[in-house]
């Protein structure tokens, strides 16, 4: 029986690895392009069969990965084949799949057996978490998921997530070494997608569904509780009001994220630890306060840290992480870590971390963080209101600089502005045109000079180019040789380029360029990039060189340059708060 499958001109331009403007040129320039079957008129649906042979007989279907071939196998076998995606994952986890013979997912089992159940698994989540974002599904991005994971080190220990999605945060933890793994969600599809995520990755996994009002793991006392839990809504106030879990007071109606930090909390062993990632709400509100007070009488709140914005959806709020332990006897710690971080992600990140290992360690907290991270009594923050805002309390934070730290980053700034002259790059005047005809990324893929990689194991070498998968304006980078044999990770895609062929730099730089990232960047509520849609010149590889070389340059440039701005903002305020602080003279 054949297939009935149907696509969009957005699945005809993945398909072919080209944008959606060459599916619309296809239609108005030929006239054998399949026509619509379904949809609407702005958005019209083809049979991907008759679709797929007019892509073979002009010469325009690509070569498929295993991973396309799985998903174009899954759409020909299901009339819902994103429904589809779990029912799959769930089959090919079980002790015996199915045989290939076995119902509608007959085709899509069979490129299973060819490419092996790992890939398939990685495959099918890929595809999964894609299609929810382009719905507006909300994911913890890979920088935070890891920066949390870090930072209650699971090492050997076990992790729950209660409120798992689709398994990112656990993943992180799993990649740090911990050894047993439990989530669970309130959706069976992301159960199943989160399962399929970690199948393989700790010594023991269960995923199962579950939800704050009924939990799965009621009896469960664990190391490590990491978790992104939803916002707002109704987390069960009356079913809920006299559940044990409740030992800090019962949260309002209205503070749900209270309710998630209790419920870590209750799942913790004494002396465990959690970080999860809030609302910055949550450490102001007035309903919120009584909690508040009394996790910090019990010593349960470790640390409050804001991160900057654009840390992680949605990307114009900075949120923030709160770090807690179950109290044990042994422990009789009050004081708070408030840490606030702008800008950066890389120097936030490394802000956050030297704070948060100073403070675990019960050491003062190093200079590099002065100015952006203070430890606090708890009893100073039990105040009326309970405002554990982390800018409240740090204005003063530069005035304990010392005055040769204020001086010694003044010279560091001199140093790079006296660096910049010499790498202001060269500029010459062009004749405006293009430098040669275009091809685009999927053409290159289709013609084997460029493979695309986007499985996060897959180990990255010196020249390859690395691009965000997740916008608004993904910087491109080409691999050095601190980065060679590392690990891709989540949410990136990996562009090798066919030696003596392609230049890396070159092609990095063209792929930079605004009109790229604009084609590359989907206009969505989280911004998506398709590699495949990029567009570069046709080039001999000498002039490739020269190019590349060129682009290397400025980006080295602009690297510098960014670099000296920070620092001269660092500078400038602090030289500010000096001269308030009396720290510095205040004659000229």
């Amino acid at each position: 029986m054949e297939s009935t499958a149907e696509v969009t001109a957005g699945d005809i331009a993945r398909l072919a690895g080209v944008g959606r403007a060459a599916v619309s040129n296809w239609r108005k320039r030929y006239a054998d392009f399949p026509q619509p079957v379904g949809g609407t008129t702005a958005s019209p649906t083809f049979r991907l069969v008759d679709v797929e042979k007019w892509l073979t007989t002009h010469d325009r279907m690509p070569e498929q990965s295993g991973a396309e071939r799985l998903w174009t196998a899954l759409q020909h076998g299901s009339a819902d084949p994103e429904r589809d995606i779990p029912v799959l994952a769930r089959a090919i986890m079980r002790p015996h799949p199915p045989a290939v013979e076995d119902g509608q997912l007959k085709a899509a089992l069979a490129v299973v057996q060819e490419i092996g159940v790992e890939a398939s698994l990685a495959a099918l989540v890929e595809r999964f978490v894609d299609l929810r974002g382009r719905r507006g599904s909300v994911a913890t991005s890979a920088q935070v998921a890891e920066l949390m994971a870090e930072l209650v080190a699971p090492g050997g220990g076990s992790v729950l997530d209660p409120a798992c999605r689709t398994g990112s945060l656990l993943a992180a933890a799993a990649t740090l070494g911990a050894a047993r793994l439990a989530g669970q969600d309130g959706d069976p599809d992301n159960v199943a997608i989160a399962a399929a995520r970690l199948f393989g990755h700790a010594d023991a996994v269960d995923v199962r569904p579950g939800t704050l009002q009924d939990d799965a793991f009621a009896e469960s006392a664990v190391d490590i509780v990491i978790s992104d839990p939803p916002s707002g809504g109704n987390w069960g106030y009356d079913e809920l009001a006299g559940d044990l879990r409740w030992e800090y007071s019962l949260p309002a109606r209205s503070e749900g994220e209270l309710a998630w930090v209790q419920h870590a909390l209750a799942r913790l062993r004494p002396g465990g630890r959690a970080v999860l990632l809030l609302p910055p709400g949550v450490a102001e509100r007035p309903v919120g306060r009584r909690v508040r007070r009394e996790l910090l009488r019990r010593g349960a709140l470790r640390a409050v840290i804001t991160l900057p914005s654009g840390a992680t959806a949605p990307f114009n709020t900075r949120l923030h992480l709160w770090m807690l332990r179950r109290p044990d006897r042994d422990d009789r710690t009050r004081d708070v870590l408030l840490v606030d971080t702008t800008g950066e992600w890389d120097e936030a990140a490394a802000t956050i971390k030297a704070a948060v290992r100073a403070h675990e360690a019960a050491r003062p907290l190093p200079d590099s963080v002065s100015g952006r991270a203070v430890v606090v009594e708890a009893v100073k923050l039990s105040s009326e209101d309970v405002d554990l805002t982390p800018a409240r309390h740090i204005p003063g934070g530069r005035a304990a600089l010392s005055a040769d730290l204020i001086l010694q980053r003044r010279e560091e700034l001199a140093d790079l502005l006296g660096r910049l002259p010499s790498v202001i790059p060269q500029a010459t005047a062009g004749d405006g045109q293009s430098p040669a005809a275009e091809i685009t990324v999927g053409e290159l893929v289709k013609n084997g000079l460029v493979t695309i990689f986007t499985d996060p194991e897959v180990r990255v070498r010196t020249g390859d180019v690395l691009v965000p998968a997740i916008g608004p304006r993904p910087r491109v980078d080409v691999a050095g040789p601190t980065d060679d044999g590392r690990a891709l990770g989540p949410q990136c895609f990996l562009l090798r380029m066919k030696v003596g062929y392609v230049d890396p730099w070159c092609f990095a730089g063209f792929m930079s360029s605004d009109v790229n990232l604009r084609r590359m960047t989907s206009m969505g509520s989280i911004p998506r990039v398709d590699v495949r849609k990029a567009h570069m010149p046709r080039l001999p590889l000498t002039r490739q060189v020269e190019y590349g070389e060129r682009f290397r340059r400025l980006r080295e440039f602009a690297d510098l340059l960014r670099l000296a701005a920070a620092t001269g903002e660092e500078v400038t305020q602090m030289v500010a708060e000096g001269l308030v602080a009396g720290t510095l003279r205040g004659e000229l």
